[in-house]
C-alpha cells in the first residue's frame, strides 16, 4: 500500500474549526480518508499531519502566524486549557511517526460525522477545535442511552438545531406530538430550527423519570418524560401552560458512541384514555368511564 500524501498546498499552523484525532499507522489513516470523502467532505478539507516537517504546524509554543494566532495561543497557555493540552497530545503524536488527521467543518452535524468516522477507525484525542474552546468529540462523549433525553433537551434550550440533528442517523425517522413525520436528519434540523426560532424560542425542556430497555448490547429503547414550558402565545391562548409529553428513543450504538434511528414524541393528556372524533369532525379527547370529552 501507497503512503498517505501529507502534503498540502494552503496548510493550517492552528486547526480552527476542525476536528482532529490520531492514528497509529499509514493504513488506518487511508482508510479514515476514503471514509471521510465517502461522506462527502472535500480532499482540500482533510490535512494529515506526519513526520519533523509537519511538527511546527501544531506546535502551540512555536512560531506565530497573526496577531489572532499569537493572541488565541497565548490564552492557551495562561490558563492552559484543555485546547492547548490536546493540542500538545497531538504534537507529542506527530513527533512519534503518527498520523493527525485534521478536517475543516463548517457545521455541528460535519463535526459529529467527521468525529464518528474517526472514532470508528481507532482514533484517538478526537475532538473539535473552535475559535477560542476545544469540545471533546471522542467515542467516550456519548457513551451511555440513559443520557440521550438530557442531550436533546440540551440541544434544545440551546435553541441549536445542528446539535439537535446531530444526534440522530442520517436517515432518522421522528413522529411528534400532532403525528407530523420527518424522515431524515436533515428535514428534522430544519423543522426543530423553525420550531426553535418562532414557536418555543423562549421554552425550556426538562427531562424527568427516564426509562430504558436494552434490546441488545448496541440497541436500546429509552422513554422519557419531558415538560415544555414557556411555549409562544398563539391565537387566543394568550399564556400557555406547561406541556408533559413521552418522549420515545430508539437509540443504537456505533463504536462507543449512541446514535437515534427513531423517535416518538406524544403529548400526555390528563385524566384521558383516547381520543375521539365528534359530530362536526373536531379532534378531542375522552375518558369513557367518567364520560368526560375535552
Amino acid at each position: 500500500m501507497n503512503e498517505v500524501n501529507t502534503e498540502r498546498r494552503d496548510p493550517r499552523p492552528y486547526p480552527t474549526n476542525c476536528v482532529v484525532g490520531t492514528v497509529g499507522d499509514d493504513g488506518t489513516a487511508r482508510t479514515a480518508i476514503d471514509a471521510l470523502l465517502g461522506a462527502g467532505f472535500n480532499r482540500e478539507d482533510i490535512d494529515i499531519l506526519h513526520g519533523e516537517k509537519d511538527l511546527q504546524r501544531l506546535d502551540p509554543t512555536g512560531a506565530e502566524h497573526g496577531f489572532l494566532a499569537q493572541f488565541q495561543r497565548t490564552l492557551i497557555r495562561t490558563f492552559e486549557l484543555e485546547e492547548f493540552k490536546h493540542l500538545t497530545h497531538h504534537l507529542e503524536d506527530v513527533r512519534a511517526g503518527r498520523f493527525v488527521i485534521m478536517v475543516l467543518t463548517k457545521r455541528r452535524v460535519q463535526r459529529i460525522v467527521a468525529a464518528d468516522i474517526l472514532n470508528r477507525c481507532g482514533a484517538e484525542f478526537v475532538g473539535f477545535y473552535g475559535r477560542w474552546a476545544w469540545e471533546d468529540l471522542s467515542a467516550t462523549a456519548r457513551t451511555s442511552p440513559e443520557d440521550f433525553p438530557a442531550w436533546f433537551a440540551r440541544a434544545w434550550n440551546d435553541r441549536d438545531p445542528d446539535a439537535l440533528a446531530s444526534l440522530f442517523d442520517e436517515d432518522a425517522e421522528f413522529v411528534n406530538v400532532t403525528g407530523v413525520c420527518w424522515h431524515d436528519r436533515e428535514s428534522i434540523r430544519k423543522a426543530h430550527a423553525d420550531g426553535l426560532e418562532r414557536i418555543f424560542n423562549k421554552s425550556t425542556l426538562a427531562t424527568d423519570a427516564t426509562k430504558v430497555q436494552r434490546l441488545s448490547p448496541d440497541i436500546a429503547v429509552v422513554h422519557a418524560r419531558m415538560t415544555l414550558s414557556g411555549q409562544a402565545p398563539v391565537g387566543a391562548v394568550t399564556h400557555p401552560g406547561p406541556r408533559t409529553t413521552i418522549v420515545s428513543f430508539v437509540v443504537h450504538r456505533i463504536g462507543e458512541r449512541w446514535l437515534c434511528a427513531s423517535v416518538h414524541n406524544t403529548d400526555v393528556i390528563p385524566n384521558m384514555e383516547t381520543n375521539v372524533i365528534d359530530e362536526a369532525g373536531v379532534f378531542r379527547s375522552a375518558n369513557y368511564q367518567s364520560g368526560q370529552v375535552s
